[in-house]
């Protein structure tokens, strides 16, 4: 979780439906004065505009001297849930900040957190959840301080705004067995690692996706939980991915097309390095070493995360795999965002068909 810095912008005012009622009933005294001429009427009308004014001056007053802070999530998964920290903190010498909501300001109108009474000095903490839709770089969501202190005819609004950057990586769908299986490689460096094969290498507990024949019955009844058997076989441990990012101009769903490709490469990237693979990953103008881990799982999400389409006038980076010194050492898989590329032969692999290797 990292501190997030905010911007505020200027306070704003709207009449919730009491307020319209109030001017209304205003208005109509005002014009019943107006057509007697009864000083006690004139007396009541202004009466009824301080009660307005009073309304206005408080509800600002309200709302002045916060602080507020957020603790969010340095990254999230696109369409997951991000839990944040709403930190208010009320600097006024002496005066209390008293009912305050907490509203994202997207869905305005629709309260997230309630603090009856903040007393100066103090500070209240809420937590919201916010989704973010889509994959790449943002800001938290922007939330706004709202209340309607003291008698409810004015509504004051305080829009804050985090300035520091949520990553969003793209989603990770399951992987299916068979997809696994067939990565054998065609390097010349093979180990014995954990896999599909025949020969018993270990016990683990089960994940999505997984054969249902590996099972170890016995040991998941003790254990209270799936445990599945991992087997061992002889293969490359080294695999690139190789991703297609240029731009298709004449593509009319390339955006959709492209986005379901990165989530296509992160599924296989993120599920290789599980299964103890090293992993690389190409474009025509970015490169990741091929290194194994958690560390390389982080550094293949965050450069997913910021990957956007390329000039459609760079080298086809297919090709530049297969030339490649390193490609004799290591398993080609390549994506692309373009159907039409889809099945195309290249070298000894092909261009991922998505339902060849992930669960929809």
């Amino acid at each position: 979780m990292s501190a997030v810095r905010t911007r505020r912008r200027s306070l704003t005012w709207r009449l919730p439906r009491a307020g319209q009622v109030f001017v209304l009933m205003s208005a109509v005294v005002l014009l019943a004065a107006w057509n007697s001429g009864m000083n006690l009427l004139y007396l009541l009308v202004g009466g009824l505009v301080s009660f307005l004014v009073l309304s206005l001056f408080f509800s600002a007053k309200n709302l002045k001297g916060l602080k507020v802070q957020f603790d969010a999530p340095a990254a999230v998964h696109r369409g997951d849930n991000a839990a944040i920290t709403v930190r208010v903190e009320n600097h006024k010498a002496v005066l209390p900040t008293v009912s305050l909501r907490i509203e994202l300001a997207e869905n305005r109108g629709q309260s997230v957190a309630y603090l009856v009474k903040l007393p100066a000095g103090k500070a209240g903490v809420a937590r919201i959840n916010a989704t973010f839709p889509r994959r790449g770089v943002y800001p938290p969501p922007p939330i706004e301080l709202v209340t309607t202190f003291p008698f409810g005819l004015i509504e004051t609004r305080l829009r804050v705004q985090g300035t520091t950057e949520v990553l969003v990586y793209p989603r990770v769908h399951s992987v299916r067995p068979a997809f696994l299986d067939s990565v054998r490689g065609t390097g010349e460096m093979p180990r014995r690692i954990r896999g599909l094969g025949d020969e018993f290498f270990g016990l683990r507990g089960y994940m999505p996706g997984d054969d249902l024949r590996h099972v170890a019955w016995r040991v998941s009844a003790r254990a209270d939980e799936l445990i599945v058997k991992e087997m061992a076989h002889e293969t490359s441990r080294h695999v690139q991915l190789v991703f297609d990012a240029r731009e298709r101009t004449a593509q009319p769903d390339f955006e959709e097309q492209f986005e379901e490709a990165i989530e296509l490469a992160a599924s296989l990237g993120e599920t290789l390095l599980s299964r103890q693979f090293r992993v690389g990953f190409l474009t025509a103008g970015e490169y990741l070493p091929a290194d194994e881990g958690k560390v390389q799982s982080t550094r293949l999400l965050e450069m997913l995360a910021r990957l956007q389409p390329e000039p459609g006038s760079l080298p086809d980076p297919f090709l530049q795999a297969v030339h490649a010194d390193d490609s004799r050492e290591a398993t080609c898989i390549f994506v692309s965002p373009d159907p039409a590329e889809w099945g195309r032969r290249i070298g000894a692999g092909h261009v991922m068909r998505p339902e060849e290797a992930v669960y929809a």
